[in-house]
Formats: structure tokens, C-alpha cells, sequence
């Protein structure tokens, strides 16, 4: 039988590309799993407090107002218990830059910028050495830095005070609309009306929120990188507009802990616990982190 050499040689290249094409898609295979595991392996949980106004009159205290002993309380306990505070940008960075994290991490928050904060929050935060985010509303803040009021029972902070703060390291601002936390403009904080034009929330919830963003570097030379949906309301066309506007996490009011990987839409829409009076610290924490 005759053999052609070409042939051979043909069938030959045919074979080898064959054997490459298997290696590669082993590599692949492994790759791929091993990408998922180590996401398994990398995963973290993160709770996520969430408080409002600090007032020592008891008679005020409710769903969003907790005294200062109730403040000092939880921060013992999250400290005994092996947690350690961390920023917005410190969560981001661990997500984006592979920086490192504290093997127990927890955030601790504040909405609206009450002036209470720096009052009655501050100095026990500086006592436990620990950090917390604030989310203020730009209205207020414009209008008490006007009046320059500061009263614990019921200002809100000033630029001045803001600035302050963030220079003392302990805590960080960001984003929770200009003049969008109200109900009296016909819409749940930023949430999308019945039959509005997708172009017409996305002009008033951008014009809004750059409005903020460009106040806080007028004040502060400060960009916040973390969006703090008003009451929780989320409309789910939200999300691409805060991502065009640069946010790298935003924040919601569901509750639960939350489960952070390397992958960046984990950072989106995180749950956080809002702290109430009329609870003891322990029951709070175990209902939480349970």
C-alpha cells in the first residue's frame, strides 16, 4: 500500500492540535474552578449597623432614635466581641484592590447628618477607638450651615462640621441625596413614580445627586464613592445611574449580613440593621448576627 507523506504529516498537525486543544480546555476547566472556590474561600460576612439621631431624653427614643448609653452599649459588645470597624473605602478597596481586611469586619452607619452625631457619637467612637460612615442629605446640611445652628436636639451638620470631622480620621461622609429624603415631591425618597419616563428619573435622580456630590468638593475637596438610598427605596433603575455616576457601593435599609466577595455587584444594594430603642444591646446583636 502506497503512503503519502503529505498526508501523514497532515494528519500528524491534526493530532497535535488536538492534544493542545484538550490542555487548554483542562486549563480552562481548572481555572474556572479554581476562580470559584477561591471566590467560596474569599467570601466574608459583614454586618452593617444602622443609626439615625443620639438624644439622652428618653421620651424621643424610638424606631430611629437611641440614647447615647444604648450607643455606648453596642460599641462594648461589638468590641468584646472581636469586631473591628471599617470605612466604605476600606470595603471597597478589599474588593477592588485586593487590600486586606480585619478577620471580623462591621460597619457602623448614621443617615441624615444629624448634628447629634458629632455631639454624643463622636466622643464614644473616639473612646473605642472605631470608625463610622455618615450619609447626610445636602439640604440640610446647606440650610443649618446658613442659620450656623447647632443644636443637639434637632441641627443637622454643618459644612464646617463635616469638614472637621473628616479630618479627625474617624469618620467618613457620603451621599444620601441632596433634597430627594422627603416624601412632600411626590415620590419615595428616589424611588422611580408610577408611568415617570426612565428619561425624567434619570434626569432629577442624577441632577440630585451630582448636586451633592459637587457640594461636598465645593466644602470639602471630598468625593463620597457610596450612595445611601433615602428611606430604602430602591427602584431597580437606580442601579445603572448610580454606577454612571461613579458610586462604587451604595446602601439600602434591608436588613440581614451581609456575604462580600471579589466581585464588585456585591457592593450594590447592601443590607444594613437599623438600630431602635425599646431592645438591650445583646438581644439586638444576637437577632443580627444569629
Amino acid at each position: 500500500m502506497k503512503v503519502h507523506f503529505h498526508t501523514v504529516k497532515l494528519n500528524y498537525k491534526l493530532l497535535i492540535c488536538f492534544i493542545i486543544l484538550l490542555l487548554v480546555s483542562s486549563c480552562i476547566g481548572i481555572y474556572t474552578f479554581t476562580n470559584a472556590s477561591s471566590y467560596e474561600e474569599e467570601s466574608i460576612k459583614l454586618p452593617i449597623i444602622m443609626y439615625h439621631s443620639i438624644l439622652k431624653d428618653t421620651s424621643r427614643s424610638g424606631k430611629y432614635i437611641v440614647t447615647p448609653s444604648t450607643l455606648e452599649a453596642d460599641l462594648q459588645y461589638i468590641a468584646n466581641n472581636g469586631y473591628t470597624t471599617i470605612t466604605m473605602t476600606d470595603l471597597i478597596a478589599y474588593v477592588y484592590e485586593n487590600s486586606v481586611l480585619p478577620e471580623k469586619p462591621i460597619i457602623i452607619t448614621f443617615d441624615d447628618g444629624h448634628y447629634n452625631n458629632l455631639g454624643y457619637a463622636v466622643p464614644l467612637l473616639k473612646k473605642y477607638n472605631m470608625k463610622a460612615v455618615i450619609s447626610i442629605v445636602g439640604k440640610y446640611t446647606d440650610t443649618f450651615s446658613e442659620s450656623d445652628e447647632a443644636n443637639l436636639n434637632y441641627s443637622y451638620l454643618r459644612w464646617k462640621d463635616i469638614e472637621e470631622l473628616m479630618n479627625s480620621g474617624i469618620i467618613e461622609f457620603q451621599n444620601h441625596t441632596y433634597n430627594l429624603h422627603s416624601e412632600s415631591n411626590g415620590r419615595m425618597g428616589c424611588s422611580k413614580k408610577l408611568y415617570e419616563s426612565e428619561e425624567n428619573y434619570r434626569k432629577i435622580l442624577s441632577n440630585d445627586i451630582i448636586l451633592l456630590q459637587q457640594k461636598f468638593q465645593e466644602n470639602t475637596g471630598y468625593t463620597p464613592n457610596t450612595f445611601t438610598y433615602p428611606f430604602g427605596s430602591i427602584s431597580k433603575s437606580s442601579l445603572p445611574i448610580i454606577k454612571n455616576l461613579g458610586f462604587k457601593a451604595s446602601l439600602s435599609c434591608s436588613t440581614g449580613v451581609n456575604n462580600i466577595t471579589k466581585n464588585p455587584d456585591c457592593l450594590y444594594c447592601l443590607k444594613r440593621n437599623n438600630r431602635p430603642s425599646g431592645i438591650s444591646t445583646y438581644d439586638f446583636f444576637k437577632k443580627i448576627l444569629k
